[in-house]
């Protein structure tokens, strides 16, 4: 929420440039506050509309990340070599997503997932038969953040290829 916010002194302008989703709650709880008489706006459902413009773009990173974590594990655990080039031309285009939406107050919530986020995608690639959990988490445990958002870092196969 944005009580969890050190809101900086800026106008609302400024915030809506730098951080869309503080921006997001701020001004929901702006609308929220003011009342109006009978034929006043729809406050709480404007706010509620301003509120849910924020979750979509932190659901957004959130898939951009998911799809991240499983193309670094298909690098690294799932092969063949020939497929790779493939997968880090798919990472740079989700990792540039990521980058174009991601925000302070984003990266603040999505961070502290990141490790169930690496257990989704490990069970999401183990259903589709592309790999086996216990071989996964016997040598890696997940990527860090740096790992996840670093356009030139990807992980060396362990199945030989390069």
């Amino acid at each position: 929420m944005a009580d969890d916010l050190q809101k900086p002194p800026v106008s609302g302008s400024d915030l809506y440039e730098r951080d869309y989703l503080a921006w997001t709650e701020v001004q929901a709880s702006a609308l929220r506050a003011r009342r109006g008489g009978e034929n006043a706006l729809d406050y709480d459902n404007l706010a509620e509309e301003i509120e849910d413009l924020g979750k979509s773009e932190y659901r957004a990173c959130e898939s951009q990340i998911e799809n991240i974590l499983e193309h670094l594990l298909k690098i690294e655990f799932i092969g063949p070599v020939e497929t790779i080039p493939h997968w880090r031309g798919e990472i740079a285009g989700f990792r540039h997503q990521l980058s174009k939406r991601l925000t302070a107050t984003i990266e603040n919530r999505v961070r502290p997932e990141l490790d169930d986020a690496f257990a989704y995608a490990v069970k999401s690639l183990e259903t589709r038969g592309l790999l086996e959990r216990a071989t996964v988490l016997a040598s890696r445990s997940g990527y860090d953040w740096t790992q996840v958002v670093d356009s030139d870092w990807y992980p060396e196969p362990r199945y030989g290829g390069s």
